[in-house]
């Protein structure tokens, strides 16, 4: 029982050191995002077409500081909406990911026309265009923080959940090694 209850206080007092913690790291990507948001113009690029990115097209750019990768973006076209990652490094290793998926309410050739011919009364609208948002936070290449569209924190205790942060360090990785076989 002395255990248990030992462990409990340990436990107690220390979550506020790791939120302190996590608060600084999150402080310090922060930084870096910005920094690299904006030096971006001043960044080497490359591109690559990307087709199996998406259902339609997709395109993947590198920016590159004296060689060194900061920033890569994906952007997936679709008939119907629009995915587009950021993915943010600092000496080299993924520190944060930004992803938004864009919902179209039509597909974006529904004219007038097209919607009288399918029986419809709504044509593709761009103001209607619903985006859900993710912000990836990761320490170490592992995630640790994760930022769902309503701007609340995703339980990381859940296997899914981890899941999704090394999947998208696999997916982060593939692109990097995309980009390096670029000629």
């Amino acid at each position: 029982m002395t255990k248990i209850l030992t462990i409990l206080i340990v436990l107690f007092l220390c979550s506020p050191c790791i939120a302190q913690i996590n608060d600084s790291i999150v402080a310090e990507i922060k930084k870096s995002y910005s920094e690299i948001r904006n030096n971006i113009n001043s960044y080497d690029s490359k591109l690559i077409n990307e087709s199996e990115e998406t259902i339609e097209s997709g395109q993947v750019t590198g920016y590159y500081k004296n060689g060194e990768l900061k920033y890569i973006q994906v952007i997936g076209l679709g008939e119907t909406g629009k995915i587009q990652t950021e993915y943010y490094f600092k000496n080299e290793k993924l520190i944060f990911v930004f992803d938004q998926n864009f919902s179209y309410n039509r597909p974006i050739y529904w004219d007038k026309k097209t919607a009288e011919e399918n029986g419809d009364d709504e044509v593709f609208d761009s103001k209607k265009t619903t985006v859900i948002k993710d912000w990836y936070y990761f320490n170490d290449e592992k995630l640790f923080l994760w930022i769902d569209n309503e701007k609340n924190k995703v339980d990381l205790t859940l296997g899914t959940n981890t899941i999704v942060g090394r999947g998208l360090i696999a997916h982060c990785y593939k692109l990097i090694n995309d980009l390096k076989n670029k000629n």
